[in-house]
């Protein structure tokens, strides 16, 4: 595991394909990709068809970087309008360092920003408990989504709205 550098921020930038090649080393599986990237992204990775696949284009995709270092990958776009948060993954060597809440943080900011949404969704699969974990901190809520979910064990969490 390698260490964050206490003395560099970490910024969210749009995500390019020398980044998307970097985000595709930390999986090495059918498996994690579809933890990843849902039913629609094949494997092995190709940035062509990922793009393709992953509707790139139509989201905003962005990566967390502090300096040159690669830290996460996410994405984010109006669902139900609510800013909705894809592909979430932080690199091997960084997790359990407070990169995803600060992930999470940010793709949030840029989609009350880009998409004026100030309302959070996301999917992940009920056996993926520490992404669990890590939403239920950042106050994610399993929430009945308003259609079929066309995958078994997945749910569907929102923002928990704040008091006024």
């Amino acid at each position: 595991m390698k260490k964050l550098n206490d003395t560099v921020s970490m910024q969210l930038i749009p995500c390019n394909n020398q980044d998307l090649i970097g985000v595709f080393r930390w999986f090495n599986s059918e498996k994690s990709v579809f933890y990843w990237g849902g039913p629609g992204v094949s494997y092995p990775l190709q940035i062509k068809r990922f793009k393709t696949e992953s509707k790139f284009e139509k989201s905003h995709s962005y990566v967390l970087k502090q300096g040159r270092q690669l830290l996460a990958f996410g994405q984010i776009y109006n669902r139900l309008d609510h800013c909705h948060l894809g592909r979430l993954v932080v690199s091997p060597a960084f997790r359990g360092q407070g990169v995803g809440g600060q992930l999470i943080k940010e793709l949030l900011a840029e989609g009350r920003q880009k998409l004026r949404l100030t309302r959070g969704s996301l999917f992940v699969l009920s056996d993926n408990k520490a992404a669990i974990k890590l939403y239920q901190k950042m106050a994610f809520v399993t929430t009945e989504y308003p259609k079929t979910i066309p995958l078994k064990n997945c749910l569907y969490m929102t923002l928990a709205e704040k008091p006024d």
